[in-house]
């Protein structure tokens, strides 16, 4: 079964307990997606083969089923939150890959795709370290997101 880490990045400093609150209102919704588990990271993330991730505030591990249904409407729900939350992003992460979502990122087949390849899910090469996703830009385009 495949784990995910998920880190609320908030714009602008907040303290800790701020955080701990956004990843806990991240985590609420995250749980009403069925198959998953969803749980404050109590320990540091496993990279493959390579020394663990650290530990970071707002870092959320969530487990499960990841069937293309749940896997969008984990991308939804991430890119929902940090819009409504004004985040500056949510990192996704499955060892030493990542994906990074912003409240401006489209969810659309090829995010799906991105999302998949980070769980490993897909006879495609693996994702890059840092995979950024296609946003929405104003003209109706697409641009690229980053951190």
């Amino acid at each position: 079964m495949s784990e995910l880490t998920l880190l609320v990045e908030p714009s602008p400093a907040l303290p800790a307990e701020r955080v701990d609150g956004l990843a806990s209102g991240l985590a609420d919704d995250l749980r009403t997606v069925r198959g998953l588990r969803v749980a404050h990271a109590q320990r540091p993330a496993d990279g493959h083969g390579k020394s663990p991730q650290a530990w970071e505030l707002g870092m959320l591990v969530v487990g499960g089923l990841f069937s293309a249904t749940t896997m969008r409407a984990i991308a939804q729900i991430a890119i929902a939150y940090a819009d409504r939350v004004k985040a500056r992003s949510i990192r996704l992460r499955s060892g030493d890959n990542e994906l990074v979502v912003t409240g401006a990122t489209r969810v659309d087949a090829q995010l799906v795709d991105q999302l998949a390849q980070l769980l490993g899910q897909s006879g495609s090469t693996a994702a890059p370290a840092t995979a950024a996703l296609p946003t929405a830009s104003p003209d109706g385009g697409s641009a690229r997101a980053g951190s």
